[in-house]
């Protein structure tokens, strides 16, 4: 988590707010009680609904657009339930409280990747492909941008050519510029790329987007997509024996299905394929093996040796 991060009044103009978030490269204020309590939450989208719909956030106080209720988290929690929680409720952050309730940080999707995936992932799991999605064109300036992003649960579009965030615009509102001069810094991954070694990379990079040709991912769309892999401690190696010259045909089938099987390659001898996989206790290798099975013309034999993690023995490691 995060321990220093922007807090507000909730009488303070939400402009003043706005330009704390900016100061602390964060996308939320908090707003507390006299006991540290959360009292509630504004966001960067918030601001932009309220440019959207014309208001003066010069004039207007925190306490009209602040949210009263948000997703919490205590600071014993456990990370990987952390980034769960994450994917279940698909938001950007989450305030922590400790036993009496008082806010003592912030966890971000930004420090789960940055932070927590690199520890809790299996290092071949899921693909950053898997987690990008394509960014629209929107007209470059502020109040076109803000209304995109109030309209839309997006976190990048594309103005002038570059990608822009909410954070862009909101920059670019302050200064009195267009959004694509506060484009985010990105950098260009393949979309093969494990999840694991892409958020090292943003971390490295201190970055919150990778982007290939005009799809991107956020560092939302990455905490969410390790979610659904970070319960992936199985790995499996399924060797497949085809008749002659059908070698190809079942690599590429291998490879339309689910990302969890993470390569592909051809061997010389008994065999002529073997896949590297990672599976868990909802998805078994034989769940696998039906789509590529059910042409028996094609499959002459199979063998799978399955590698069990600490989870399925019991024990303190592999």
């Amino acid at each position: 988590m995060r321990k220093v991060f922007p807090v507000a009044d909730p009488e303070e103009p939400v402009l003043e707010a706005a330009k704390k978030m900016v100061e602390h490269e964060y996308g939320a204020v908090l707003i507390l009680s006299d006991d540290g309590t959360l009292s509630g939450i504004m966001t960067e989208r918030d601001v932009l609904r309220a440019v959207a719909e014309g208001k003066d956030i010069a004039q207007i106080p925190v306490k009209d657009l602040m949210k009263k209720t948000t997703v919490v988290v205590h600071k014993d929690v456990p990370v990987r339930l952390v980034l769960q929680l994450f994917g279940a409720y698909k938001v950007r952050r989450m305030p922590v409280t400790d036993d009496d309730g008082r806010v003592i940080g912030v966890i971000s999707s930004t420090d789960v990747v940055y932070e927590a995936i690199p520890k809790v992932l299996h290092p071949l799991a899921g693909r950053i492909g898997d987690a990008m999605k394509p960014a629209e064109e929107v007209e470059d300036s502020v109040p076109s941008a803000a209304r995109y992003f109030a309209s839309k649960k997006v976190d990048g579009a594309l103005a002038g050519g570059k990608l822009i965030s909410e954070r862009s615009v909101i920059r670019a509102l302050l200064d009195s510029t267009k959004p694509s001069e506060r484009a985010e810094r990105v950098i260009y991954v393949p979309p093969e790329m494990n999840l694991r070694n892409a958020s090292i990379l943003m971390k490295l990079n201190k970055i919150r987007f990778v982007m290939n040709d005009n799809n991107y991912a956020f560092t939302r769309d990455i905490a969410i997509a390790a979610t659904e892999r970070a319960e992936f401690t199985m790995k499996s190696y399924i060797l497949i024996k085809t008749k002659p010259g059908f070698e190809k045909e079942i690599a590429e089938k291998a490879s339309s299905l689910k990302s969890n099987i993470v390569s592909i390659e051809y061997v010389a001898g008994p065999y002529d394929l073997v896949l590297t996989a990672l599976t868990g206790p909802q998805e078994e290798v034989k769940d696998l093996l039906i789509p590529l099975l059910r042409d028996k013309e094609q499959v002459v034999d199979t063998l799978t040796l399955v590698v069990l993690g600490e989870k399925y023995l019991g024990g303190s490691g592999e």
